[in-house]
């Protein structure tokens, strides 16, 4: 039993980790509930189905074309829709309010295009990988794999290059940032396509794992959301870890009641951490 439990929060906790550090990358420069990285989510395993199953496309070229149109869409959704707010000076509502829309607008784009009902990927092999005393999908093995070395990039790419430093600079101060000469505008496009790279994968990764419905992008970004707030998004070890965190509990709470209560469990995570320690478990330290 604990080796079941231990197995599938490490399965669901990559899955949330990609989410939650998509997201965190993304609000690290750019700090808003941007509700439109569902939507670049729900293209990520959209695109790939359009690519493979209607128009035949082997996965293995479906696959990166989703993930790269997925950076390019959360680039131009960044450079024409939330720049030019940015610049008028709107506040961090309005920015919410303007991503709810888009959201709102996609997933009505995705029932008319591909309707309402439960899809199905294909073209990547259902083969189990066996280990000693258990075996796992691909795609699942595939998705701990991926967490993992994110992770690791993502680190590599904040705290040991130049980019990073920039990076963190906007995040810390970034009227300060723009007076010593950054360009705020072009870190946070490309902080927005990386960002849109990761999220991408992890619907492409969902899509083959679980499937697909228009709603996913929602679904999924929120659970994202709820694992980068109980790690805290002061670096990317918050998101990581408070993915597996959130799968832990979920599993908990699924053995103890029924599957049934699993979003609730969630969801009530999410306002303990609000009310008790908003910065999460790992709060960045004031200087």
């Amino acid at each position: 039993m604990f080796l079941v439990l231990l197995i599938n929060v490490l399965i669901v906790g990559a899955g949330y980790g990609l989410m939650a550090m998509g997201f965190a990358l993304m609000c690290s420069v750019s700090p808003f509930f941007n509700l439109t990285l569902g939507s670049i989510i729900a293209l990520g395993a959209y695109g790939t189905y359009a690519l493979t199953n209607l128009a035949g496309l082997p996965a293995v070229f479906a696959i990166p074309a989703s993930i790269v149109l997925c950076a390019v869409l959360s680039a131009l959704l960044e450079r024409f829709v939330y720049t030019p707010f940015r610049l008028k000076g709107a506040s961090s509502m309005v920015l919410l309010v303007v991503s709810l829309g888009l959201y709102t607008i996609s997933e009505a784009f995705i029932h008319l295009a591909f309707g309402p009902q439960y899809q199905i990927l294909g073209g990547v092999s259902v083969q189990n990988i066996n280990f000693a005393s258990f075996s796992m999908p691909k795609v699942q093995f595939l998705t701990i794999v991926a967490d993992f070395v994110i992770f690791g990039i993502l680190n590599g790419l904040l705290f040991h290059t130049f980019f990073g430093k920039t990076i963190r600079a906007v995040n810390d101060n970034p009227k300060l940032a723009d007076i010593t000469g950054l360009n705020n505008n072009k870190i946070i496009l490309i902080v927005s396509a990386i960002a849109g790279m990761i999220l991408g994968l992890s619907g492409v990764l969902t899509g083959f794992d679980t499937g697909l419905e228009p709603t996913m992008g929602f679904n999924l970004l929120f659970k994202g959301i709820i694992a980068a707030i109980i790690g805290g998004m002061s670096t990317m070890k918050g998101p990581f870890l408070g993915a597996f965190f959130l799968a832990a509990a979920e599993n908990i709470g699924v053995l103890a009641l029924s599957s049934e209560w699993r979003d609730l469990v969630a969801f009530v995570i999410f306002i303990i951490f609000l009310m008790f320690r908003p910065n999460g478990i790992f709060e960045k330290k004031e200087k």
